[in-house]
């Protein structure tokens, strides 16, 4: 079953390939470096601990990655595809920050009542 959680893992593994790929063909290869770690250690954060935080730094990468891909010096195609997978990411992480307040909210309400 798919839903944001996977998603968002699913998005943040495929911007660390794409970024590690993208060492080898870009002007600046330690910038592709580097955000390739970021994503790599935020998606493994955030698949080991499903932490709100890791979440938040995910939201944040691809926040960054959607807003620049209109300046890539690439293709259209290579454009568009950046840019969506951006948004799709960006959609998984709000859904699962969304959840996990709704979540905590719940909890609290419970242990008021309890």
């Amino acid at each position: 079953m798919f839903n944001a959680r996977t998603g968002l893992i699913l998005s943040g593994l495929a911007f660390a390939i794409w970024e590690t790929v993208d060492i080898f063909w870009i002007t600046f290869p330690a910038a592709a470096a580097v955000f390739a770690a970021l994503f790599a250690v935020c998606t493994a954060w955030f698949w080991r601990n499903n932490s709100s935080r890791a979440a938040l730094a995910l939201l944040l990468l691809m926040a960054f990655e959607g807003a620049v891909a209109p300046t890539l010096k690439a293709m259209p195609v290579t454009k568009i595809a950046d840019l969506a997978l951006a948004i799709a990411g960006i959609t998984c992480a709000i859904a699962v920050l969304v959840a996990a307040r709704h979540e905590r909210s719940s909890r609290q309400g419970l242990a008021e009542l309890g």
